[in-house]
């Protein structure tokens, strides 16, 4: 069975910044040390009005294909995780296949996921690539939470940020029959994830 190896990874933050101190004018009953030891994050990235999840999903694509030389027609499946999609029909992922110019044969998908969503987009990408489905996966993980946060919500407001990942996974054959990565439910609510480096791989 062919293994599933995330060989590149590309990201886009949006330029618009909140800091400490101005979440820190909104709630002046904190301080910016409460905020900075509570957290541990001093500023997170967030849209600016007309700025979308798919608008940071397609700068965070074609960040990938400029920075690691990839051919756009190599990719034979895309992958969108979010939960704030532009369109529900059609879904957002074929939207991006048209901006980013993919081939017509290319599948395209979205799922909503939020925290876990990463770990579910692996497993997407391991069974195409382990099923000879597809042999390049591109995953794009993009949130625009800053969006749907109440201006008021100070507990949420601190945490989450706005941001978009692309990682490619390609396959690869092992020399040793073990597994790039897994997952072991021991109970409904909880998924781990394991990554385990291979010996020696091949091309």
């Amino acid at each position: 069975m062919a293994n599933a190896f995330i060989k590149h990874i590309s990201y886009s933050l949006p330029e618009k910044i909140l800091t400490n101190e101005q979440l820190v004018a909104d709630f002046p009953e904190w301080t910016v040390e409460k905020v900075a030891k509570k957290i541990g994050v001093k500023q997170r990235h967030v849209v600016s009005e007309n700025e979308t999840a798919l608008d940071l999903a397609e700068k965070a694509a074609n960040k990938f294909f400029e920075e690691h030389k990839i051919a756009r027609e190599s990719i034979d499946f895309l992958l969108l995780c979010t939960q704030s999609p532009d369109y529900f029909l059609p879904t957002s992922a074929c939207v991006l296949q048209d901006r980013l110019g993919l081939p017509a044969s290319c599948g395209a998908l979205d799922f909503n996921l939020g925290c876990s969503g990463f770990v579910y987009g692996l497993s997407l990408a391991k069974g195409l690539i382990a099923g000879n489905i597809a042999k390049n996966v591109l995953l794009i993980t993009s949130e625009t939470y800053s969006k749907h946060l109440h201006p008021k919500d100070k507990g949420n407001r601190t945490i989450f940020g706005d941001a978009a990942a692309a990682p490619w996974f390609v396959q690869r054959k092992s020399r040793r029959k073990r597994q790039c990565f897994s997952q072991r439910r021991h109970a409904t609510m909880h998924l781990i994830i394991s990554i385990r480096i291979s010996a020696t791989t091949t091309e």
